[in-house]
């Protein structure tokens, strides 16, 4: 969508975004993750244009008449953290958020990874819906009674475990899960989004992040239920399934972290705390904690 993105961006003067999840609602009914974009777009000659977007939109089945009359959209300035992309900001309070995040944040997750495989490392899985999945080593799995890594799965490698468990906590937080949200497809966590999330040396330094890392790590792991399923070829596959609304209020502690790092208003802290709180949690019948 790249060359799309451009071409409206060069010939319009004003442009609104909206995006849409399909779940819990959806747009078009019997559809399966297919996730949509609405683009308005007025133009004037000799004009730059001025981005407007709305939040991810997730909405209950019965809500659907009405959703089209709830959108608030945000006004972007040029300062986005991916370039060319339409960061899905719900507020102007999340646009400054990220500002702040921008220019505190000089540095990367990636510059800061080992360029070599080493013991200290962070898994994650791709697959991503209202939770990063994200833990210090390798998660239990195992097909056909072989025990190994997780399908889909990728690592981020560090020098020292301090400061993997530091990146465990930071990939965990609701303020990266509300970045990967403005900037990814909402459903596969991608090395550019991972590697490219903006940090500075004192963040990955601060022991607490560290100690709140190993910490959640725990928690995950004491908190996983033990699974079972039969794939369509006949496999037998076990694996730890995370329970990560379990250990929110680990989140919101690492969350607070970050905060002072960044710099955020108690306004900006609370938004991000509570981004999304209601689906993640689990309020909205029918969803999973996924």
């Amino acid at each position: 969508m790249d060359s799309v993105r451009t071409l409206l961006t060069q010939k319009s003067s004003e442009l609104y975004v909206a995006t849409f999840d399909d779940r819990p609602g959806k747009l078009f009914d019997g559809l399966q993750h297919c996730r949509s974009v609405i683009f308005t777009s007025s133009t004037t000659l000799n004009a730059s244009a001025e981005l407007h977007t709305t939040r991810y939109q997730r909405w209950p089945t019965q809500t659907r008449p009405n959703l089209f009359a709830q959108f608030e959209y945000a006004l972007i300035g040029g300062n986005v953290l991916v370039s060319n992309l339409y960061p899905k900001y719900a507020t102007d309070d999340q646009v400054s958020t990220f500002h702040r995040v921008k220019s505190i944040g000089r540095s990367t997750l990636g510059n800061a990874s080992s360029r070599s495989a080493t013991n200290s490392f962070i898994f994650y899985q791709e697959a991503t819906q209202y939770w990063t999945k994200a833990t210090i080593g390798i998660p239990y799995y195992s097909k056909d009674g072989a025990v190994g890594a997780p399908a889909h799965g990728r690592y981020v490698y560090f020098d020292v475990p301090a400061t993997a468990a530091a990146a465990c906590a930071i990939l965990n937080s609701s303020l990266f899960y509300a970045y990967f949200i403005a900037y990814g497809d909402c459903f596969h966590l991608s090395d550019l989004l991972v590697c490219g999330f903006p940090i500075s040396n004192l963040i990955l330094a601060d022991a607490r992040l560290g100690e709140l890392g190993n910490k959640l790590n725990k928690s995950l792991t004491a908190g996983a239920a033990v699974k079972t399923i039969q794939t369509r070829d006949g496999s037998r596959i076990t694996y730890a399934e995370f329970k990560a609304s379990e250990s929110k209020p680990i989140l919101d502690e690492i969350d607070r972290v970050l905060a002072e790092h960044y710099g955020f208003t108690p306004e900006e802290l609370d938004f991000i705390i509570n981004y999304d709180i209601k689906y993640r949690m689990g309020a909205v019948a029918g969803e999973d904690d996924s």
